[in-house]
């Protein structure tokens, strides 16, 4: 089995500047400083620390939302800075994000079937029928019904709608997926049953996993 690094962070910073007033000197943020680490292929790296000590800037930056003051971030060897609009698109797919808060994460608007088939309308050049197949399986992959597709997010509990924001991030067949305290919003019962998927769907896509967690003993490492 290959190990080849698919996320390597060397010396990142982010710097914020902060307005100190008239006539006085700009002052800056230190929300990064010099974060460096390698992640290879279908396996788990957990980012821990407590709240305010950067990491939702670590995922902001890793997710290619903000470039970083300083450093280089590689993605599949490839540096991500400089790249234009069009090719920032399309490396933004080899990496996504499952956010801490599932409700949040979905729009309650649209029915799960819309959301998932956004990616794919967005970044692909599927037929319909293969993007509903794509759906069907991966509604199966993470314990869900395909006829629930046209359902909408309220109708689900917190466990289910953390699959389909899981199910969502994994429609491109990413390389790498960065949960932002991805059980935390979610019952203790309900915790094991989603961290055991997320090792089965790595299991099966050899993604790499980055987990942002306050508690070493929310998440589990590989």
């Amino acid at each position: 089995m290959s190990n080849k690094v698919v996320l390597k962070a060397d010396n990142l910073h982010k710097h914020y500047p902060v307005s100190q007033g008239l006539g006085k000197a700009k002052a800056y943020v230190k929300a990064l400083n010099g974060v460096s680490f390698e992640l290879q292929a279908g396996k788990t790296l957990a980012v821990v620390g407590e709240s305010g000590c950067g990491k939702s800037t670590l995922a902001r930056q890793l997710t290619l939302i903000e470039e970083p003051t300083d450093g280089e971030l590689f993605i599949n060897d490839e540096a991500t800075t400089g790249y234009s609009r069009k090719a920032l698109k399309e490396l933004r797919t080899e990496i996504q994000m499952v956010f801490q808060n599932p409700y949040g994460s979905l729009n309650p608007r649209h029915t799960i079937g819309y959301q998932l088939t956004e990616p794919l309308d967005i970044h692909t050049k599927l037929s319909k029928d293969d993007k509903r197949d794509k759906i069907n399986e991966m509604m199966r992959n993470v314990g869900l019904r395909p006829e629930h597709a046209g359902r909408y997010p309220h109708m689900f509990s917190g466990g289910q709608r953390q699959r389909i924001a899981l199910a969502r991030a994994m429609m491109l067949n990413p390389k790498i997926v960065v949960a932002d305290e991805p059980t935390s919003a979610l019952d203790v019962s309900i915790q094991a049953q989603v961290l055991n998927l997320f090792m089965d769907l790595q299991d099966e896509y050899r993604t790499a996993y980055v987990f942002l967690t306050q508690s070493v003993g929310r998440t589990s490492c590989r």
